[in-house]
C-alpha cells in the first residue's frame, strides 16, 4: 500500500524489510483466520441473514441485513414507520432515503460502493486481501480499549482501511475506513465485541458500535443470525 518510510540503505536491506512484513502480516492473516474457524469454515459461509437492534439518536432503530458473500448486500432500518434501504453489490449501490424527500432508488458514488466492499468477503477484509487487490502493511502493536493489538493497514485506490486485530484472541477488534466521496474525505470507526458462534460454529461479533462525524455513533446489536439461508439476488437489488 503507502511506503513504508524505512530508509533504503541497501537493496538488500530493503527487500528484507519488505519481506519481514509481508511475513508478518501474513501471519496475523492465518491467526486470524484460524480464530474464525479455519479457511475451510469460512468458504462454507455462502450468506447471512441478520436482524439488529440499533440504537442512534435516543431512538431505537430496528435493522435487517442480508448478505450473498462476494456478491452483494441489502439493509433496510426502520425510522420512525419508514424504511431506509441500502443495497450495495460488486460495482454499484443505491440507497433509498424517505427521510430527505427520497421515495425513489438513487445511486451512490462509486467510492462509496469500493469502501463497502470488505463487508462483502466471508470473515472480512482481511481473509482474501490479496486475491480482492488490497495492498497490506504491518503497522505495529496498539491497544484498544486497554488490550494489546497488531494494527494492519489495507488499501485499495483511493480506499484505506486499518484494522485492529487483538493479540490474544486474534478477533477483530475495530476498523477504520478512509474514503473520499463526493469529494470529501469521510472516516468511520467500527469497534467490534461479543464474539459469539452460531449453532453451525460461524464465530461472528453480535455488538458493534460505528461511529463517524456524519452520523455520530451508532449501537448495533445481533438479535438473530440465519446462516447459509437461500437468498435471491434480483430480490435483494429489487428496490420495492
Amino acid at each position: 500500500m503507502k511506503k513504508s518510510g524505512f530508509a533504503m540503505l541497501t537493496i538488500f536491506a530493503c527487500i528484507w524489510v519488505t519481506g519481514a512484513y509481508t511475513q508478518t502480516v501474513e501471519e496475523l492473516q492465518t491467526n486470524y483466520i484460524n480464530a474464525l474457524g479455519g479457511k475451510e469454515k469460512i468458504n462454507g459461509l455462502k450468506s447471512i441473514v441478520m436482524e439488529t437492534n440499533m440504537q442512534a439518536m435516543g431512538m431505537e432503530l430496528p435493522a435487517k441485513i442480508w448478505i450473498v458473500y462476494n456478491t452483494a448486500t441489502r439493509q433496510e432500518i426502520e425510522v420512525q414507520g419508514q424504511k431506509i434501504i441500502t443495497f450495495i453489490g460488486k460495482d454499484k449501490g443505491w440507497s433509498i432515503n424517505p427521510l430527505t424527500g427520497s421515495t425513489e432508488a438513487q445511486p451512490l458514488p462509486d467510492e462509496a460502493v469500493k469502501s463497502a466492499a470488505g463487508s462483502l468477503s466471508a470473515g472480512g477484509e482481511l481473509t482474501n486481501y490479496k486475491e480482492n487487490g488490497y495492498a497490506a502493511t504491518y503497522e505495529g502493536k496498539d491497544t484498544v480499549n486497554g488490550a494489546a493489538v497488531h494494527k494492519i493497514k489495507l488499501s485499495k485506490g483511493d480506499v484505506l482501511s486499518t484494522i485492529y486485530i487483538d493479540a490474544a484472541s486474534y478477533h477483530l477488534v475495530r476498523n477504520t475506513t478512509k474514503a473520499t466521496v463526493a469529494g470529501q474525505e469521510v472516516e468511520q470507526t467500527t469497534n467490534y465485541s461479543n464474539y459469539k458462534k452460531t449453532p453451525e460454529g460461524f464465530l461472528f461479533a453480535y455488538n458493534m458500535v460505528v461511529s463517524s462525524p456524519m452520523v455520530g455513533e451508532i449501537k448495533a446489536t445481533i438479535t438473530k443470525i440465519d446462516v447459509n439461508a437461500s437468498l435471491d439476488i434480483k430480490e435483494l437489488e429489487n428496490p420495492h
